[in-house]
């Protein structure tokens, strides 16, 4: 009973520092990444699922360096699941330009959405920059 009592506590202790009503997966989903190469800072959030179960993104790229217009994030941008599956993204919605750029990028709902990453392909030379994420 008194192990009982300590692991209730517990977990009403732990409810109260994640806000009371979230869970920790919920919390956790929206981590913040960061990848720093070749003059350009990258940030990943993953954001809350749509309704649908597509799986939501804000990336934000900043440099003092390199001038970010070029980059076609429709194309430089993919997801891959836990099985290697690749896909690209359903949108993408572009905010900023030159040294500061900021997107949200949907993708479907993976086949096997156990471990998803989000992979950057050749931005300012670098070959490839992966965010990972554990799901339930």
């Amino acid at each position: 009973m008194v192990n009982g009592m300590k692991a209730f506590l517990a977990g009403l202790f732990l409810s109260a520092l994640l806000g009371g009503t979230q869970s920790f997966a919920a919390v956790a989903t929206q981590t913040t990444q960061t990848n720093s190469g070749g003059g350009v800072t990258v940030k990943v959030t993953r954001l809350d699922s749509s309704p649908g179960g597509d799986l939501r993104f804000r990336v934000v790229l900043d440099t003092h360096s390199v001038n970010l217009d070029g980059y076609d994030l429709n194309r430089v941008i993919v997801l891959r699941d836990a099985a290697t599956n690749v896909y690209h993204p359903a949108s993408v919605e572009n905010k900023g330009s030159g040294h500061h750029r900021e997107a949200t990028v949907t993708f479907a709902k993976p086949k096997n959405n156990k471990r998803i990453e989000l992979v950057m392909k050749g931005i300012a030379g670098v070959h490839e920059r992966v965010f990972q994420w554990e799901l339930e």
